[in-house]
């Protein structure tokens, strides 16, 4: 039994990972064909490949080059559209796609996904019917990159945080909206004992000047340290909250069960055009474990911070539940869900 993965992105070895290693325990041999991104997530860059290396290692993965992906006969898995040139040359019994939190909504038409694939993971069949993307090709098993277990106690080693300290993961904005975005929320935080973990992207650089600043404060700044588990991941799950500005990571603080403090300042046009859905997983920001703002009043000081921390705190866990239940899915058998049909 084999298991063969396009991987043009190191981003997607979170989504890959999980079936790799559920895989293995099924006698399956997986096999990666790496391909060059030319971006911050290439698998070649040193620093990526050196852990790509350690993976591969541990889970016995063959690599290949893309060049090589025409001889398979059996599967191919891939992420979105990625590597879609070679793969449509391909045959083979199962072409699969897993999808990469909500980029389908641009994607499964313009790039005719249901022609393509045969099967493609959606999160849900709601998600599916919201955006207009439900078609016979779909499979609901679940996001795989859920299907992992990490350990709070090896994650604050890992990166040396105290476990006695409230911590808040603060997602960085895109360089397009930061001048919308609060950061001077920062020192409120700090001003109540906080630490604030900043994580932001290779593609989203933070100057010199910032970065001097937030250290000196006692805060720490992360980039994307580790692809599987990914960094985002791991710090969900020691951290008390999230202050995000409308990216998709709302997704995995749901699944993570974190509540946040979100900013709405994305813009509705974006790449030189206006989007039908200015903001994606609109829906998961309607429960009580998130405080959605505009702006912060001029008045804010850090008392109020304090008591906006207390309303999303007070979220009960029923709320994370009824969202999945709703939107995303409540289980971790994402990986053996496909598993169960691929092989």
């Amino acid at each position: 039994m084999d298991l063969n993965f396009c991987l043009r992105e190191m981003t997607h070895l979170r989504y890959f990972a999980p079936i790799v290693i559920e895989g293995k325990k099924l006698g399956a041999t997986s096999t990666f064909y790496m391909a060059k991104s030319n971006k911050y997530n290439c698998p070649s860059i040193e620093k990526n490949f050196l852990e790509l290396e350690k993976f591969i290692s541990k889970y016995s993965v063959n690599l290949e080059n893309i060049s090589s992906l025409t001889k398979v006969k059996n599967n191919i898995i891939t992420n979105e559209k990625s590597c879609m040139d070679i793969i449509t040359q391909c045959k083979v019994d199962k072409k699969v796609t897993t999808t990469y939190q909500t980029d389908f909504v641009l994607n499964y038409h313009k790039f005719n996904y249901q022609q393509v694939y045969d099967m493609i993971m959606m999160p849900s069949e709601n998600i599916a019917d919201f955006y207009e993307c439900n078609t016979e090709k779909n499979v609901y098993f679940g996001t795989t990159k859920y299907d992992v277990d990490i350990e709070s106690k090896l994650v604050l080693e890992k990166y040396k945080l105290n476990k006695d300290t409230k911590k808040v993961l603060f997602i960085w904005p895109k360089s397009r909206d930061l001048h919308n975005m609060p950061i001077s929320i920062i020192k409120n935080f700090n001003d109540l004992g906080w630490q604030v973990l900043i994580k932001s992207r290779g593609k989203d650089p933070i100057d010199k000047k910032t970065i001097k600043k937030i250290t000196e404060d006692g805060n720490r700044l992360f980039f994307d340290d580790s692809w599987f588990p990914h960094t985002t991941q791991e710090l969900l799950e020691v951290c008390d909250l999230v202050v995000n500005s409308g990216s998709t990571m709302i997704e995995e603080c749901v699944m993570h069960n974190v509540p946040l403090i979100n900013f709405d300042i994305k813009p509705a046009k974006r790449h030189g055009r206006v989007h039908k859905h200015r903001v994606t997983h609109s829906y998961l920001y309607d429960y009580d474990y998130c405080l959605n703002l505009k702006s912060l009043d001029p008045s804010f000081n850090t008392s109020k911070l304090n008591d906006m921390i207390q309303v999303v705190k007070g979220a009960k866990k029923q709320s994370f539940e009824k969202a999945k239940e709703e939107w995303l899915h409540n289980h971790t058998n994402s990986s053996k869900n496909l598993l169960n049909v691929l092989l």
